[in-house]
């Protein structure tokens, strides 16, 4: 399996596609390094992307972005699906379940019934990777 899809919101820009870390009402933060992918680039940092780890970003013009999505990936973990949140630098893969706690428990997620179940998993246990797009913009 390639790169690992998650949920959240996507910047098309110059052909290629781009997390979107935070935005302002002119500028959006694409999860990228400074350089010729991003040259359109006007400032550049560096933000949590879980578990004590950064990843960097860049500033660009709304105006240079060519459309936004809004991505839903899930997956089946064990025959129970469960949503793709987020991938860590060590290429485990967040993900979100709201079910029955006895389910949750098993699957070694963390949680309660009322917030919803977190937790690490290899990307090798998921099954069934599937991406719900929704154009924003």
């Amino acid at each position: 399996m390639n790169e690992m899809p998650v949920t959240g919101a996507v910047a098309e820009y110059r052909g290629s596609r781009f997390p979107i870390v935070f935005s302002g009402d002119d500028w959006v933060a694409l999860r990228a390094a400074p350089g010729p992918d991003v040259p359109d680039g006007f400032e550049s940092g560096e933000s949590s992307v879980g578990m004590g780890q950064r990843g960097p970003w860049v500033k660009v013009p709304r105006s240079a972005i060519d459309g936004v999505l809004h991505l839903r990936a899930r997956a089946t973990l064990e025959g129970h699906q469960v949503s793709l949140q987020r991938t860590l630098p060590d290429g485990r893969v967040l993900v979100g379940f709201v079910g029955p706690p006895a389910v949750a428990k098993e699957l070694g997620l963390e949680g309660d019934q009322y917030m919803g179940w977190t937790g690490l998993i290899d990307p090798a246990e998921l099954k069934d990777v599937h991406v719900e797009e929704t154009r924003r913009a």
